[in-house]
């Protein structure tokens, strides 16, 4: 009975398995959704580094679910060694995970700062090269000597198509007529060029902070998941005891600093030398 329950122990758990293949394919759906957005891969590109940092934040729950998982496969079959190895090797890489979470925060928003910038340019400048056609056209107009001239010159431009009824027309007239649409379109170009908001930072504090703390919040769970080498806590407790040591520090270098009040072994020792003091005068 005892052999029989002792081959029955060292069987893999099944149930653990299950759910530590769950974690598993969890993970890799993760990094099939991260692949599809890294290609094709352009580094510098603003609108790339927000399409990747969008992907990382909106399929974060699958990894983290997915280390979650791993985590209990391990502790329902403690004894099984693929298990505790899945569990061993995601941990050590959920650490790495978590500074690059840290990381993607101010990317991000650099690239937000960017990608405005970018369009605001995109914006003037097309604005500009509108208003700078249209400058030609109107030295076009007014020095055509003919119709057939007239419209030569405009076709390179761009310009306002002659039908035969403008054919028709004598010069000075059709000349008047292209020069209201002209003032018209420089109207449009002055109402787009008031209505174009300001290339300004306060416009993106929204997102930025919204990403910031998605990207701080992810990075504190998987430290919370993630595990040093031989280290039985997790990478979040660890920082936690070190913040607290240093927190320590500084209280007991402040309570060094100032004699007296706040040290609460400071009375006791007076009173304990007090009493020494009289029993010598006895």
């Amino acid at each position: 009975m005892p052999a029989s329950s002792e081959s029955s122990r060292s069987l893999p758990s099944p149930i653990a398995r299950g759910v530590g293949l769950a974690g598993v394919v969890l993970i890799m759906l993760f990094l099939t959704i991260l692949s599809t957005s890294l290609l094709p891969v352009r580094l510098l590109d603003a609108a790339w580094q927000l399409r990747v940092g969008g992907a990382l934040i909106n399929a974060s729950p699958f990894p983290l679910i997915g280390l979650v998982l791993l985590h209990v496969a391990a502790s329902l079959d403690p004894q099984d060694p693929l298990l505790l190895q899945r569990r061993r090797l995601a941990a050590q890489l959920a650490a790495a995970v978590a500074i690059g979470y840290l990381l993607l925060a101010p990317l991000l928003a650099t690239a937000n700062l960017q990608r405005q910038q970018s369009q605001a340019l995109a914006a003037n400048g097309g604005l500009r090269r509108a208003t700078e056609r249209l400058q030609q056209m109107r030295k076009v107009v007014s020095s055509a000597s003919s119709i057939p001239e007239l419209e030569q010159r405009l076709a390179p431009l761009d310009g306002p198509r002659l039908d035969a009824a403008d054919r028709s027309l004598p010069l000075p007239v059709l000349r008047s007529r292209i020069a209201s649409l002209l003032d018209q379109a420089s109207g449009r170009l002055e109402r787009a060029r008031g209505s174009a908001p300001p290339a300004s930072p306060w416009a993106l504090v929204g997102d930025i902070v919204r990403t910031s703390v998605a990207c701080l919040a992810l990075a504190a769970g998987f430290a919370g998941l993630a595990r040093s080498p031989g280290s039985e806590l997790s990478l979040l407790e660890e920082l936690q005891m070190r913040w607290n040591h240093l927190r320590y520090r500084k209280a007991s270098r402040r309570r060094d600093a100032v004699p007296g009040g706040a040290d609460p072994d400071y009375f006791r020792r007076l009173s304990e030398q007090a009493e020494a003091e009289d029993e010598q005068r006895r």
